[in-house]
């Protein structure tokens, strides 16, 4: 990947570390293909700006994810994100730090697809059913 790819990765993860979802969503292509971790309880495909929106409003329903620190490294074809991330409960408010794995394809100065990888996936489900 070049350069301009990890700006744009960059760019994505900055926007949604300062919460401006609109921001990220621009370096996103409209057929851009985002898969959430398998047995995460917002997983699942989700397809283009629209599609990410349903991502997060489906994750947000039960956790309240914060990025902590992010690492890009150049993995030759994809960009890797090493992301320290805090997940917080919006039923009980407990709160778990945990490393979640992205993997970016940029293709013309847009993301085409996103792969979502979570170091403790138990934990985090648990923290999304908490009540």
């Amino acid at each position: 990947m070049s350069e301009a790819d990890r700006q744009v990765v960059k760019g994505f993860v900055d926007a949604f570390i300062r919460g401006d979802l609109e921001d990220a969503l621009t370096r996103l292509a409209d057929d851009a293909v985002v898969d959430e971790a398998d047995g995460m309880d917002f997983s699942g495909r989700f397809t283009g700006p629209a599609g990410f929106v349903k991502l997060i409003e489906k994750m947000t329903a039960g956790v309240e994810p914060r990025i902590d620190k992010n690492s890009l490294i150049d993995g030759g074809d994809v960009i890797v994100s090493r992301l320290d991330m805090t997940f917080t409960s919006r039923g009980s408010g407990r709160s778990l730090a945990t490393r979640v794995t992205e993997i970016y394809t940029v293709r013309d100065g847009k993301i085409v697809g996103l792969d979502s990888f979570y170091k403790d996936p138990v934990a985090i489900n648990a923290l999304y059913n908490e009540k």
